[in-house]
């Protein structure tokens, strides 16, 4: 028995299959049919065209020697709507012939004879008026219409020739077409016959497959029960239209500390479970138009309990032919302690960082007034200074000098590091003549250049840039203020700005460079390359120009090798309107 089921089902599917590939092949037929059709149809679609083109041509002949012979003017209009769609009509033609090439040349070849046909017509005419024609330009004008004629006459021929043979080979196609379209449709009604038998010998099998598919559902069912109740997670069931309660699990029983009974049949807004009755509505909106809701959190006040945080997700679901909510319900209240924990440990983070910038601030400033009071005497010092121990005084003034500068860097980097990373830096774009500002950037910098150390400047392109002045100034003398402390005495330091479309600054020196590996971390805070030896610096240079150059929205790179030099480019765009 089992074994005649299966042969009937192979049987039915067999022939389905089958129906499905003659109706697909009488579709397939059916086209090919209606594309013949069309192309017949389109064929004399061509060949009218064509008569209209030579209806249009005779006309301006015609109209144009009657008004040579007769001069009634009244023959004007008629030859002038002649000429106007004759050229419409000749395009139409083109498009309608437009995947026959020949067909094509042929009409670009009747379009040139009928321009010098107008041409000469319109001249003629023109001599009419004036009264200048004789006999003999009478004749000339009978033998050059007969010439324009002939030719006109042998490309008309030459389009309808080819038409009628196209129109041949389409109708036989269109009727080949149309009978193999008969066939097919004859196999297929015969197919449809056999699937009505075979259909009748599986009625039984598919009644079987039915009821297995019933058991299985039921099984099904018994096993989304089992989930239901035994999960660890609330879940409830509730109707879609009133909000009534139809079942729930004993995890949600406990979580609202409400036994079943007293749950089903009502609704959570009737045993005052939510503080919000719109937040509820709001979700059951939402799930009607998106079909689910997913980790809403909304407060719940559980039976004699403090209220807690709860993540809802519904879904619609289908019970019974009857629209449902499938609720899950989860305790979040442990969660909820824990991001109070993050907030409260993110505002203490908050406040150490404010405590820091201010710091940051108040020891800059702090530390500027002893510094400045310190270089003032130590001026002092050197101006009054006098006698064998001048030159040894001198020394320690110089050094004194340079570390006040160098602790003065410090302090200047400290409190711009601290400033970007409180936002209170921003951009201010204004109109900028690039060359005189970065002349002057460099004249200043050659005062604390090395002994012998030269600072060479050039610029190409355009002079006046859109940009932010102050910016331009930190990258240009930060990178050189680099590239003087770790380049020789009596070594020259190349800066070169193009301005176009883009702005382009580079600087380059010939100093100890920087070691391959050290290159990929050139841009971290604290960082210094492995080879910087006792040269004072804080690693945050680089750092802070790459925080500028972002904020021109442009880009760093840094080409260098260890005992040859490096090399430092900065890219970025020149906002439009900024040619000067």
């Amino acid at each position: 028995m089992v074994s005649f089921k299966l042969i009937i089902g192979v049987l039915f599917g067999l022939l389905v299959a089958g129906i499905v590939s003659l109706g697909i092949l009488s579709y397939q037929k059916n086209q090919a049919s209606n594309e013949s059709s069309y192309w017949v149809r389109h064929t004399h679609q061509v060949m009218d065209q064509i008569e209209e083109v030579s209806a249009l041509y005779k006309d301006i002949q015609l109209e144009s020697n009657a008004f040579f012979i007769s001069g009634d003017s009244t023959i004007i209009s008629p030859y002038t709507d002649a000429k106007k769609m004759i050229s419409e009509e000749l395009n139409y033609t083109r498009i309608l012939t437009k995947d026959n090439s020949i067909q094509q040349e042929r009409i670009d070849d009747l379009e040139s004879i009928l321009k010098d046909l107008i041409t000469f017509s319109d001249s003629v005419l023109l001599i009419h008026r004036q009264g200048s024609y004789s006999e003999k330009s009478l004749l000339s004008r009978v033998n050059a219409n007969r010439t324009f004629r002939a030719n006109i006459r042998k490309i008309i021929n030459d389009l309808k020739d080819e038409e009628k043979r196209l129109l041949v080979i389409r109708e036989k196609a269109h009727e080949d077409s149309m009978a193999s379209f008969n066939r097919t449709f004859f196999l297929m009604l015969m197919a449809i016959s056999i699937l009505l038998t075979a259909t009748f010998f599986s009625i039984r099998y598919n009644f079987n497959k039915r009821i297995r598919a019933e058991r299985q559902l039921k099984k099904a069912n018994e096993l989304f029960s089992k989930l239901f109740h035994e999960s660890p997670i609330g879940l409830v069931i509730s109707q879609l239209d009133d909000d009534v309660i139809t079942d729930c699990n004993e995890a949600y029983s406990e979580l609202i500390n409400y036994p079943h009974a007293e749950i089903v049949g009502k609704t959570a807004i009737s045993l005052k479970l939510l503080n919000n009755v719109n937040e509820w509505n709001e979700i059951v909106k939402a799930a009607l138009e998106n079909g689910i809701v997913r980790d809403v959190e909304v407060a719940l006040r559980p039976k004699g309990k403090e209220p807690l945080w709860v993540s809802i997700s519904t879904q619609v679901i289908q019970i019974q032919n009857k629209r449902c909510l499938l609720s899950a319900v989860l305790d979040m209240s442990v969660h909820k302690q824990a991001e109070e924990d993050i907030k409260k440990a993110l505002a203490a983070e908050v406040e150490l960082n404010k405590m820091k910038s201010n710091f940051v601030a108040l020891a800059s400033h702090e530390f500027r007034t002893p510094l400045t009071a310190i270089l003032s005497s130590t001026f002092l010092l050197e101006k009054y200074s006098s006698g064998e121990g001048q030159k040894k005084a001198a020394k320690h003034v110089a050094r004194i000098k340079t570390s006040v500068h160098n602790l003065t860097s410090i302090l200047d980097e400290f409190l711009s590091l601290s400033k970007i990373e409180e936002g209170k830096i921003e951009s201010k774009f204004d109109r900028l003549n690039l060359k005189e500002h970065l002349d002057k950037v460099c004249l200043s910098l050659r005062n604390s250049a090395k002994p012998g150390q030269n600072i060479v400047y050039n610029h190409s392109g355009d002079l006046h840039v859109y940009t932010d002045p102050v910016l331009v100034r930190n990258i240009v003398n930060n990178l050189v203020s680099n590239a003087i402390k770790y380049s020789d005495d009596s070594s020259n330091i190349y800066v070169s700005s193009t301005a176009n479309s883009r702005i382009h600054i580079a600087v380059s020196d010939s100093g100890i460079g920087i070691p391959k590996e050290d290159q990929k971390y050139l841009f971290n805070r604290f960082y210094r390359a492995s080879n910087a030896g006792t040269v004072q610096g804080t690693g945050l240079g680089l750092h802070i120009t790459k925080h500028y150059v972002d904020m021109l929205h442009g880009s760093i790179h840094v080409n260098s090798e260890e005992g040859k030099g490096t090399e430092v480019e900065v890219i970025f765009e020149a906002p439009s309107g900024v040619q000067g």
